[in-house]
């Protein structure tokens, strides 16, 4: 409108140019950038956000002087080329950059609305409400579903983000800058423009972002329905319950610092990572910012108390797990945290592991029935206080997870457990064992309640009762 040539090579051409020239100023400063980040070791963490920062405005402002408009395509190829470069500490670069998104956003949205007349909305009228329900229900579900065609999200996913899908402060910003040149060239419509916008980015407000919670709740697209665990600690244990998950197509990432813990992963088709669990790094890399469920459960019960701590204050995964010391200070920290203690109290990774190893365990599974809940309970509750039951998994609506060991039982929840039994290896092939390859299966054990007998004292009680 303003160059008053429409031509479709014209507006090709043009766009070209502008892409172009931003794209090349974007990479090569951001090339420039990720060197320096990685040489420069003299600055501190604070001044390599401020590096970055300086970078982008440079990098901005030199393709505006070369061609107008381009400089918003140079900040983004710097950041594709940026983010490829695996820079030191990019994790703190990216908690700035929120930081500054937050506040730019909130002081534009302020100057911007301060512009905005009220008259303006009122005067696009029915058309302009209709325009806007076009908007959220046809051509936003449309375009997302195309967009994310090839990707793994499930179609509950995909209309969750139909739903709540961006909106707000580009759009206002650019609806807001065309108002302002249009108006100085004395084309009519720049006001319309801005209004047309601001009322969709007021009733997507209204009418999605305060239905969002129940939307994800319907949909069962919360953190909460997340999938997928990172565990801390290779052993036999570990592998045991990785198994679980992935024999339910749930991704699993192990860490460990042992070198010969690859072999034991890759023997199960685990994913695994041969570094340190303290570095928020190897987290990240391990998708815990994905993952459902975070376990800690190396040896050493300090070292996993602290490393679910660390996971807990720098990701937050709706479970966070480990396997720690009974410690009335250790309790009121994961309490805060929301970290849980897994499995049973007391529990020893070490030497639960060295029975599956040699072939002194059992694995079982029972389901909770109504009528018999109550002994079942008592009778599970005393096979692990003489520690020969742990419990490791529990299945409720058909959703897997760790169980901690403060969860209460609920009916038709089925359990997965380990039973120690020192039988000799001999004596169990003679007696025809069929755990062999550990599968879970229902055992006598446990399944049978024993009846608790009546002693002449509580015969004597129940007569005076009568």
């Amino acid at each position: 409108m303003l160059n008053g040539d429409a031509e479709p090579l014209t507006v090709a051409s043009g766009l070209t140019i502008r892409l172009g020239i931003g794209a090349g100023i974007g990479i090569s400063g951001g090339l420039l950038l990720g060197f320096v980040l990685k040489q420069a070791q003299f600055l501190s963490e604070d001044l390599k956000a401020l590096v970055v920062l300086a970078g982008l405005w440079g990098m901005y402002g030199l393709a505006q002087m070369i061609q107008s408009e381009s400089g918003l395509m140079a900040t983004v190829a710097a950041g594709i080329v940026l983010r490829a470069s695996s820079v030191p500490e990019e994790r703190l670069l990216r908690r700035f950059k929120g930081q500054l998104t937050i506040l730019a956003v909130s002081v534009l949205f302020i100057l911007l609305a301060a512009d905005l007349s009220i008259a303006g909305v009122l005067a696009l009228g029915w058309g302009g409400l209709l325009t806007v329900l076009t908007l959220m229900l046809v051509v936003r579900p449309i375009n997302v579903w195309i967009c994310t065609w090839n990707s793994d999200l499930n179609w509950r996913q995909k209309l969750f983000m139909s739903w709540i899908s961006p909106r707000g402060i580009v759009s206002a910003s650019v609806a807001s800058l065309f108002a302002i040149l249009l108006t100085q060239r004395g084309i009519n419509g720049g006001d319309s423009i801005k209004a047309l916008v601001f009322l969709t980015i007021i009733l997507t407000v209204v009418l999605q972002s305060l239905t969002a919670q129940s939307m994800a709740n319907f949909l069962q697209v919360t953190s909460q329905e997340a999938t997928g665990a990172v565990i801390v600690g290779c052993n036999s244990l570990s592998l045991l319950i990785a198994r679980f998950f992935t024999d339910r197509d749930e991704p699993v990432t192990l860490i460990d610092t042992a070198p010969e813990a690859r072999k034991l992963a890759e023997e199960e088709n685990v994913r695994i990572f041969i570094n340190s669990a303290l570095d928020a790094e190897v987290l990240e890399e391990a998708g815990l910012g994905r993952m459902g469920t975070f376990l800690a459960m190396t040896n050493n019960g300090e070292v996993n108390l602290v490393i679910a701590q660390q996971a807990a204050e720098e990701f937050r995964p709706p479970r966070v797990l480990a396997v720690f010391p009974r410690d009335p200070q250790a309790e009121a920290n994961t309490s805060k945290l929301k970290i849980r203690q897994a499995f049973v109290p007391q529990l020893s990774v070490k030497d639960w592991s060295q029975y599956i190893t040699s072939g002194a365990v059992k694995l079982g599974e029972t389901i909770l029935q109504e009528d018999e809940f109550e002994a079942r309970q008592a009778h599970l509750k005393g096979l692990i206080e003489e520690g020969t039951l742990a419990i490791l998994l529990v299945e409720r609506e058909r959703v897997l997870q760790v169980i901690p060991a403060d969860e209460p039982w609920q009916v038709g929840d089925r359990l997965i457990y380990l039973m120690h039994d020192p039988t000799p290896k001999l004596l169990k092939l003679l007696s025809g064992s069929s755990q062999t390859s550990l599968k879970p299966e229902k055992l006598p054990e446990v399944e049978k309640v024993p009846v608790p007998q009546t002693t002449p004292e509580m015969a004597v009680e129940v007569l005076e009762e009568k």
